[in-house]
């Protein structure tokens, strides 16, 4: 039986390194391609493979070694993946979330790549939601940062590029907030990665707004499972990746704060551009689709971070 090979971009990153850890356990050739814009090389130190390789997806080499490695399936996860930083430098997100991209695509249209699943980010590309949870059909909005007016052009792209394709679908997968071991609370966002790190070190967690925003907070293994899922469906898919369940941020500074035992000060600052009052995923089209369903419960993932940050 013929080894299935996998290409991941951002391989090195938080949510990828942890699926090149199944994928191999798998049985999967993998490939891995990472800028190290957020990813770190000690997130993939256990890796043996001469396929791994520290640029750009969009550099000529890199585009020349994935036509040679031929994968059959392609994760793409590269990504400028900070709302903030793409208010500040729009045209830096759209070149690592659009036209680095488009040159991944165009590449893999010469490979024999069937599949391409590609995360998406529910929480930003359609803007304040009118409904709560909200479903795949009831994105209405438009997008508020730069970030997610660039992951919803390059989901339009995907679809509009491979619709006719009969020899490779897609995959898109609309994440809610993903957290747990590897996220660098000094780098990528995160919020619990951010506040459980700073709690656990007696330093002052700090809430941009009021904190009655709310988010859908998924833990990264329940993401993997999706992505692996997703890649198995031969057919075009358009999926919310969350847990379904609602919790403000003051709700998880509370949870933090008495699963850690922090007693110190909790500082609020103002409102940042870009962040939205409520995002929460309707997630019951993936459970259908994909046989998927979340395991961890948030407190369950808490726990599993604070080990591993302890170890």
């Amino acid at each position: 039986m013929k080894t299935e090979k996998a290409l991941i971009t951002g391989g090195a990153g938080f949510i990828g390194s942890h699926l090149v850890d199944d994928l191999i356990k798998n049985g999967y050739e993998v490939m891995i391609v990472d800028n190290l814009l957020s990813g770190k090389k000690e997130n993939i130190s256990n890796i043996v493979s001469n396929n791994i390789f520290y640029d750009d997806i969009g550099s000529d080499q890199v585009l020349q070694n994935i036509i040679e490695f031929d994968p059959d399936i392609c994760f793409h996860l590269a990504a400028q993946s900070s709302v903030v930083i793409s208010v500040d430098n729009p045209m830096l997100d759209f070149e690592h979330n659009i036209l680095q991209p488009l040159k991944l695509i165009k590449v893999l249209l010469k490979t024999n790549c069937r599949k391409l699943v590609f995360s998406s980010s529910g929480g930003t590309i359609f803007g304040e939601p009118e409904i709560i949870p909200t479903s795949e059909k009831d994105f209405a909005g438009e997008p508020e940062s730069p970030y997610g007016v660039a992951k919803k052009r390059l989901n339009e792209f995907i679809e509009l590029l491979l619709e006719d394709i009969p020899t490779m679908s897609y995959s898109i997968l609309n994440f809610s907030n993903v957290y747990g071991p590897r996220q660098d609370p000094n780098g990528e966002a995160g919020v619990i990665s951010i506040f459980t790190s700073k709690m656990m070190n007696n330093a002052e967690p700090i809430v941009f707004g009021d904190g009655k925003q709310t988010r859908d907070y998924i833990y990264v293994q329940d993401v993997v499972d999706a992505l692996i899922k997703s890649s198995e469906i031969d057919e075009n898919l358009f999926l919310n990746i969350g847990t379904g369940v609602e919790t403000s941020v003051n709700e998880l500074v509370s949870t933090l704060k008495n699963t850690i035992g922090y007693e110190g000060k909790v500082l609020y600052y103002p409102k940042r551009d870009g962040e939205l009052l409520r995002s929460v995923l309707d997630n019951s089209k993936a459970k259908k689709v994909l046989g998927w369903d979340p395991k961890f419960s948030l407190n369950d993932g808490i726990i599993e971070l604070i080990q591993w940050l302890k170890a």
